[in-house]
Parts: structure tokens; C-alpha cells; sequence
């Protein structure tokens, strides 16, 4: 009997929940509504700081799993049924509430939020978002038209990679006779064999699995091989070599490989690097490769090689042929051949002379330059080039395309591309900066200071014309130095070798011979690993310039650091980024005149700041959670420049009031008073702006008038870069003709506004952003020398049709734009412009644009596009391409599964543009990216 109560009573009570529940939901679901909206933001908060890892790991080369990207995206589905159940119980509440409407409205919350609560335990539950993709078989590398000179040398190596016999290669020669660019051409033989089907049909299979390259410079160790090695297998970096080494044999020793290494100076221990080696005898499994290059034959005896090439400088005839190449038949046409022939018989057949120096006097077209050019390689009395310690001879012959050069500033400039350590490749806004603070590039000679960056890459451009610097990976952005030219660079330097402690470049060391430094002008520490330097170090009177940047141990600057510098003008401790603090006795550095203390870690700048009244470069970019202490920047009596772009926000308007040589200005807003507040200041020239969230905005219908911010000529006549970005609310952004008026303080505002300097604009994080409108004028008015347009983040955004005709567009990047439907949606100007669109555009970037269905809807010409690049933009189904489309230079990089799924209504057209397609499982990925190579700040 107690048993049946025990069990009514259960029966009752679960009874009466049920029950109670039920007519729960009859009440008003307010609460319930109010418990959804919290749970739904913690999600969305959660999404968001995923997908800001998600962004971090992509940035490092990894890919965001399937897995992860669907929970991820999947958010936006269920925000979409809670705003319609909020919106539901809304309408009901107006309506005066009908409990059958609070039934529906209650199941409907309640349901909802056990699935949001769900979904957010399985999105913090993510442990792995991102992994890193296999890196391709074989990296393409650039190569040069001299190589059809060394077609016998090139069959000379394929014939040793055939034979089992033939492990360890050495390919050895002067430096500049073109063993590099034989080793660029071997890397990209297609090493690809044929075997017998099943079928009884040839089939190709991969002879070689994997095709690695590494530069060995001077100052390798086996840590930084190995790293190179790990990189290009996609294998982990331990720390520790022993076990590094380890991780490298257990996945070479199964697999064919072919080592590639370039530029040896020494022995290089393939044991201890983790490769395995190369015998002579092999088992016939799996083919082990190495081939090397080196300048001496010494270092062919070292290694052990199997076989050894040695690569002569040309034939005379040989040398001949490259001379006019590189000189041209213009210039040849007008001077005697004898002239010409005597030149090329003073580069002694050297491929690097013949060609720096072709290119020197590609522009003398008068006899009496080239007896000149003739007199000065003859007076350095060269003997023939010896085979050892030839630098010191070939030195002074290369000096001639230093002396042409047309003025001692660019001679100057040319000669600090030294400080930048071996193979590095150097960014052209780096190495223009590094001009304007050693006082090459004289700003305040400017009215503007784009006109200074403009006169840098003019230098650049003769300097790249003289065969002095090369293009690096990303040729617009990217410099570098070839080994000879940077040895002749410090030659030169050093006062022909007399002083070789002037200018001292110790790179990847992770300690600092400081008592070197006595006598030296400049000193460079680039990507070091320098973890701390002495509190006092010795007395260097002369020291003028201290390149710290990229060292990544570097954590503290010791307090009398500086003191031994009393000379110092230009110190760079940019990406240092574990130095918290600058020490307060940086202010004995009397003479400091630029300061780079771009994206390092430091919070504070220290109030002896204000007595470098010397200084005239302050960049303090990337820095965000920077304090400056008032007083600071309005004592900087001599301040040109003042970079704060991505950092913390600066609004101490009274000290930028009273900074009066101040020549530009990079800074991050936060709010619309702020910009107010900025353009009032009239003899400010706005230079690089960040405007974010803008949190104030009241502009009616969610718009915002750029002209209102930019109208004055202190803000728009020298902006160069611009972006906005993580603003909720924004829905259109207007471009408005404006009539004469008189600003703040008197400042016209001119109708005919436009931005004539801005080169770069990034609309980044828009989520609401749907239209972006002309009033009155022409895009092409508005941004006259807009070069780099980057939209990402924009889910609203259908169409960037605006764009169509800017002149000086040369790369277009969209990325997660969700409703983004076609670049170009303007089917009439579309047509009628379908000749003259994109006349500059070399690159587009197209990025998980997941409803995109066309590039324009007419084909067009493209005349200067280099890279159109696909990623998940599955919809996509034609190219805007036609017959007339140059696809010389073209390259299509996408999956190949969406290229094999396109609509082709041209057959001709497409067997055309087979050709430009690359897989992105078999791309060159480089880490060049990394150091921003599409980067806007």
C-alpha cells in the first residue's frame, strides 16, 4: 500500500509540472524572449572570437576546417529565427497579446534557446579550428632569358638526376655567372617519369615527391636550415635541433626528394640538418637528390659530390648576344660596334657585368660616353679574373654602374640597401622611410608628402634601371639585393675595403659584438635573435645609424643603452614585439632625428621624449594600447611625421594644435566628434586614417557623408590611405558634390572635392553596408589615383560596379561579402565601357563570396591584369574574359574542381586561358604575405 502512494504521489507531482508547464507558455513569454536575446548575443560573441582566431591562423598559412566553418556559419541561420521569434512577439505584444500567439511565441523561444545554448557548447568546444595544408611538390622560381645560353650545362644536370649513380651534384663558378639561375631552372624541370599502365598505356608518375629550395648564406646555421627544410615538408619546428633533425629523415627517408641549395660558403652538415644523404650505391627504392651551388671548388670536396659542374663565364660570342640584349638595338644602331665589343670584353664574360653594365649604357648613345664608359673599367687595371678571391678585382669593374649614377643622393641611397641582410627582401616603403630619416628624401622640401614617398620610388626605379636592386617575390612591393651588388654596396662603403668596421651588418646572430662598433657610421641588426644587450656599452662617437628591427628575442632595452651613441639620428626597433618599455634616457640621444617604434609592445611613451627637439620621424604604428604623456609631441619643435595608424586612439587636440612643422599625419578615430575635431585643425595634412566604429554616429537612415569629414583641404589633399572599418550600423556610404563654403576656421571647401592623393581604401567590417553612392560626380573624380581598393566583411554589399572605370586601379580585393552578387552590375555602362574597364588592374582577389555569380556581366579586354585569384566562391560560373585578353602574363589561380566546372560558351577561349590556370594545391606559398604583402597599414 505505501508503494502505490510512493507512486501516485510521483504520478501527481510530474502530472502537475507538465500541466504547470503548459500553461506557462499561455503567460507572457517577455522573459522567455529576454533569456533568448542573452543566449543568442553570448553566441554571437563566441562566433566572433572564433572567427578572429580563425582569421589569426589564417594569416599564419592555415586553413579553417570544413567541420569548424559550418558551426561557424551556421550562427547566421539561427540569428535569423531568433530575430523573426523577437519580431513575432513584438507584433503579438502590439496586438494586446493573445495567449494562443504567447503558446506559440513560448515553444518557439523555449525550443530555440536550448538549440542556441547547444550550438554555443559545441562552437567553445572547438579545439582544433585550423590546420595547415601539405605544401606543394614543387615551387616554381623565377628565371632569366640567359639560361638559353646554358641549355648544355641544364642537360648536363638532368642526365646526373637520371642516374642512380649520381646522389650529391655541385654546380660551382665565380659569383654572377649564372649558377643560380641554372639552379632556378633545374627546380622547375616537371620531374614527372612514365610507367607502364594496367591498361598497357603510359601513364606519368611523379619522380620526385618533393622539390625543396634554400638559400645557405654566409651566416647559416643548422637551426635556420632546418626551418627552411620544416616549412617547405609542412612538417612541426621543434626547438630542439637533435629532434628537428629527426622529424626531418623520418619523412624524407621514404619518400624522393631533390635538395636544392643554393649559394654555399661552407660545408654543410646534411646529418646533422635531418637529410638523408645521397650514396652512390643505391637500393633502387626511392631516388635521394641533392644539388648545390657554390663559388669555390673546395666546398664541391667538402660535400662529398658525386659530381661536380663548373660554370664558365660566356663564350665571347655568347657575351656578345646578352650585351645586346640587355643594350638594345636602339642604342647600338648609333655607337660603333667596336666601342660596344671593347666593353663587352671588359666584363670578361661575366653574365651579372655584361648585364649590369648593358644596362648602364642602354642609354649613352653617343660616342664619346662609351669611350668614357671604356676609360673607367680600364683604369682599374683589372688582370684576368682569377678563380679564387675574384670579388676583389670584379668589384671595382661593377663600380661602374654606381658611377652613373646620376647624383651622390641616389649613390647614397643605393648604398644603404646594404644594411638589409642577405636574400632578404626589402619593402620599398621600409627602404624609402629608411632614405627620408637619414635625410636622402628631404620632406620638408615638399609640399606633400606623398611627393617625397613619389620621389623615393623614382629612386628606386633608377636604381632598379642600373641593376643595382631586383624585383623581389611581390614585384611592386618588394626589393632585393643580389649577393655581388650588396658586397660591392659594402665595398664601396668601407672606402674600397680600407675601413671594413663603417658599415657592419650582423644579422641572424643572437649575440652582439658590440666592441666592433667603435669606429663604425652604421650598423645594422635585422632579424637577429638578440635577446639583450650590455647596460653600457663601449663609447661609439661616429655611430649615426642602429637598424634593430625584427629581432624577435629582444625583450629590454637596458637603461644606459644609449648613451654610448651621441651621434645617433636614425633608430628603428620596429616589430621588436617583446619590448614593453623605451628607457627614460633615450632623451641623450641629442641628436635623434627618426624613431621607429612601430608594432612592438610598448605602452608608454617616456616623458624625455620631449627633449629629442631634433626629431623628425615618429612612427608609432600598430601600438595599441599606447599612452603618450601630454607635453610630448607639442615639444617635438622639428616633428615632420607622426604615424599613429592602427594604434590607440590620440585625441589630445591641443597638443597636435601646436605642432607647426608638422607635414603629415597617420592617426586612428573613434567617434564623429573626433573627426570634427581633427579637421578643424587646418595646418594638420592628414596622411593615413582609420576610422572605427564611430560609435556617435547620427547621421538619419544609417549614412554617412564622407564629404562632411573631408571637405577641408588640411583632410583630403594629401590622404593617402583610408579605411573604415567595424562600424554595425553603417547602410550607405554617400560621395556628395559640395558647394563652395567656407569651413572651419575659413577653409574653403571646394565643389569639385575629391581625394586627388588616395591610393589605397579599405571598407572593412561594414556588416550593414549596402550601397555606396555618387551625388554629383564620377567615381573616377572622387579617388583620381585610387590604386589599391580592399572590401571586406560587407555582407549587405552587392556590387562594387563603381569601380569600373578608375584608371589607376591595379588590385581589387573582396573578401566575405555575402550577398556580394557580381563585381560589375551595371549592365548598360557595363557594355559601353566594356573596352575601357580596368585599364591598370593587375589583380584581383575574389574570397569566400559565396552568392557571387559573375565578374561583369559583359566579357572585356583586361589589358593589364597578372593574377585573378578564386577561393570559394562556389556560384561563380564564367570569366569576364575575351579574345583580345593579353594571357602572356596571365595567371588564374583557383581549386580545380570550380575551373573544371565553369561555362564556357568559347572553346577557342578556353583552350586559350588553359594555359594561365594554377592549382592552388601546387602554388608557391610564401611568407612574404605575412609581412603584409596586401597589407593597407
Amino acid at each position: 500500500m505505501a508503494s502505490f502512494n510512493i507512486d501516485l504521489n510521483e504520478f501527481i507531482f510530474r502530472m502537475w509540472n507538465a500541466i504547470s508547464q503548459r500553461l506557462g507558455y499561455f503567460s507572457n513569454p517577455e522573459n522567455k524572449i529576454e533569456l533568448l536575446r542573452e543566449a543568442m548575443q553570448q553566441l554571437e560573441a563566441i562566433r566572433n572570437d572564433k572567427n578572429n582566431e580563425v582569421s589569426s591562423l589564417e594569416l599564419q598559412g592555415e586553413t579553417c576546417l570544413q567541420q569548424s566553418r559550418h558551426l561557424l556559419d551556421s550562427v547566421s541561420t539561427i540569428e535569423g529565427e531568433v530575430t523573426r521569434i523577437v519580431h513575432d512577439y513584438e507584433q503579438s505584444s502590439c496586438l494586446g497579446g493573445c495567449p494562443i500567439n504567447f503558446l506559440c511565441i513560448n515553444r518557439r523561444a523555449i525550443l530555440q534557446k536550448a538549440t542556441v545554448d547547444a550550438l554555443k557548447e559545441r562552437i567553445k568546444n572547438l579545439e582544433v579550428l585550423a590546420i595547415r595544408l601539405p605544401p606543394p611538390p614543387v615551387q616554381e622560381m623565377p628565371h632569366t632569358s640567359e639560361l638559353r645560353r646554358r641549355e648544355s650545362n641544364l642537360d648536363q644536370v638532368l642526365r646526373y638526376l637520371n642516374d642512380d649513380k649520381v646522389g650529391i651534384i655541385g654546380i660551382w663558378g665565380m659569383g654572377g655567372v649564372g649558377k643560380t639561375s641554372l639552379l632556378h631552372c633545374i627546380n622547375n624541370v616537371d620531374f614527372l617519369s612514365l610507367e607502364e599502365g594496367t591498361s598497357g598505356n603510359s601513364v606519368r608518375s611523379p619522380m620526385i615527391d618533393h622539390v625543396i629550395w634554400a638559400t645557405v648564406s654566409k651566416e647559416y646555421t643548422v637551426k635556420q636550415l632546418q626551418k627552411i627544410i620544416a616549412d617547405r615538408l609542412g612538417i612541426s619546428s621543434p626547438d630542439d635541433e637533435r629532434k628537428q633533425a629527426t622529424a626531418i629523415f623520418n619523412h624524407l627517408k621514404c619518400r624522393n626528394f631533390l635538395l636544392l641549395l643554393d649559394d654555399l660558403w661552407q660545408k654543410v652538415d646534411l646529418e646533422a640538418v635531418g637529410v638523408p644523404i645521397p650514396s652512390r650505391r643505391p637500393t633502387g627504392q626511392h631516388k635521394h637528390k641533392v644539388v648545390f651551388t657554390t663559388r669555390t671548388e673546395q666546398v664541391c670536396g667538402s660535400m662529398g659530390a658525386h659530381e661536380k659542374i663548373k660554370i664558365n663565364c660566356l663564350e665571347p660570342e655568347d657575351s656578345w648576344k646578352l650585351f645586346q640584349d640587355m643594350v638594345g638595338q636602339d642604342t647600338l644602331t648609333r655607337i660603333p660596334t667596336s666601342l660596344a665589343r671593347q666593353v663587352v670584353e671588359e666584363c670578361r664574360g661575366l653574365p651579372l657585368a655584361l648585364t649590369i653594365i648593358g644596362k648602364a649604357m642602354s642609354t649613352r648613345k653617343t660616342r664619346q660616353e662609351w669611350q668614357n664608359a671604356i676609360t673607367l673599367l680600364q683604369s682599374s687595371k683589372l688582370p684576368e679574373i682569377p678563380d679564387k678571391d675574384e670579388d676583389e678585382d670584379m668589384l671595382p669593374r661593377l663600380k661602374l654602374s654606381y658611377d652613373s649614377l646620376p647624383d651622390d643622393a641616389v649613390r647614397k641611397c643605393f648604398l644603404l640597401c646594404a644594411l638589409w641582410p642577405e636574400d632578404f627582401f626589402i619593402k620599398k616603403i621600409d627602404l624609402i622611410e629608411c632614405w627620408m630619416g637619414h635625410g636622402l628624401i628631404d620632406v620638408g622640401g615638399f609640399n606633400d608628402i606623398n611627393e617625397a614617398y613619389d620621389e623615393g620610388h623614382t629612386i628606386i626605379g633608377k636604381l632598379k634601371s642600373a641593376c643595382l636592386l631586383e624585383p623581389g617575390l611581390n614585384e611592386d612591393d618588394q626589393v632585393k639585393m643580389h649577393d655581388i651588388i650588396r658586397d660591392m654596396a659594402r665595398w664601396i662603403a668601407s672606402d674600397g675595403g680600407k675601413n671594413n668596421q663603417k658599415l657592419i651588418v650582423q644579422s641572424g646572430r643572437s649575440r652582439a659584438d658590440l666592441n666592433v662598433w667603435a669606429t663604425a657610421k652604421h650598423v645594422s641588426l635585422i632579424q637577429s635573435e638578440i635577446g639583450e644587450f650590455p647596460d653600457a656599452p663601449p663609447e661609439c662617437p661616429n655611430l649615426v645609424t642602429l637598424m634593430l628591427q625584427w629581432n624577435r628575442s629582444l625583450n629590454l632595452i637596458p637603461t644606459n643603452f644609449f648613451i654610448s651613441f651621441p651621434a645617433l639620428t636614425y633608430l628603428d626597433l620596429s616589430h621588436n614585439t617583446r619590448i614593453t618599455e623605451l628607457p627614460q634616457e633615450i632623451s641623450r640621444v641629442k641628436n635623434l632625428q627618426y624613431l621607429n617604434l612601430s608594432f612592438t609592445r610598448i605602452t608608454r611613451l617616456p616623458e624625455s621624449l620631449r627633449c629629442l627637439t631634433k626629431l623628425k620621424f615618429l612612427l608609432l604604428r600598430g601600438l595599441h594600447r599606447l599612452k603618450i604623456p601630454h607635453g610630448v609631441i607639442s615639444n617635438l619643435s622639428m616633428l615632420e611625421v607622426l604615424d599613429l595608424i592602427s594604434s590607440t586612439r590620440y585625441e589630445d587636440w591641443a597638443e597636435l594644435a601646436r605642432t607647426r612643422e608638422l607635414k603629415a599625419l597617420g592617426i586612428t578615430v573613434g567617434t564623429v566628434e573626433a573627426m570634427e575635431r581633427l579637421s578643424q585643425l587646418h595646418h594638420l595634412m592628414m596622411w593615413r586614417l582609420l576610422i572605427r566604429k564611430l560609435l556617435d554616429l547620427r547621421q538619419p537612415d544609417h549614412q554617412l557623408f564622407l564629404s562632411n569629414f573631408l571637405s577641408t583641404h588640411s583632410m583630403s589633399s594629401s590622404l593617402q590611405l583610408l579605411v573604415i572599418a567595424s562600424n554595425e550600423t553603417l547602410e550607405e556610404l554617400i560621395m556628395e558634390k559640395r558647394s563652395k563654403t567656407a569651413g572651419h576656421g575659413g577653409d574653403i571647401v571646394n565643389r569639385n572635392w575629391c581625394l586627388p592623393k588616395l591610393e589605397k581604401l579599405a571598407l572593412e567590417g561594414l556588416k550593414e553596408l549596402k550601397r555606396i553612392s555618387w551625388r554629383g560626380l564620377r567615381p573616377w573624380t572622387y579617388f583620381p589615383a585610387l590604386s589599391i581598393l580592399k572590401v571586406r566583411g560587407c555582407d549587405k554589399l552587392k556590387n562594387v560596379t563603381w569601380v569600373l572605370k578608375l584608371e589607376n586601379l591595379e588590385e581589387l580585393h573582396l573578401e566575405n561579402c555575402k550577398e556580394m552578387e557580381r563585381l560589375i552590375d551595371d549592365a548598360d555602362e557595363a557594355d559601353t565601357a566594356s573596352d575601357l574597364a580596368f585599364p591598370s588592374l593587375k589583380m584581383i582577389h575574389l574570397s569566400r563570396l559565396p552568392n557571387l555569380t559573375a565578374i561583369s556581366r559583359s566579357q572585356s579586354t583586361f589589358p593589364s591584369l597578372e593574377l585573378l585569384e578564386v577561393r570559394k566562391c562556389p556560384a561563380l560560373r564564367s570569366l569576364p574574359f575575351n579574345s583580345k585578353t593579353p594571357k602572356n602574363k596571365l595567371r588564374i589561380w583557383g581549386d580545380p574542381d570550380w575551373w573544371n566546372g565553369l561555362d564556357w560558351n568559347d572553346g577557342d577561349l578556353e583552350s586559350s586561358l588553359q594555359p594561365c590556370f594554377r592549382s592552388f594545391s601546387s602554388r608557391l606559398r610564401r611568407r612574404v604575405q605575412s609581412q603584409a604583402k596586401h597589407a593597407l597599414v
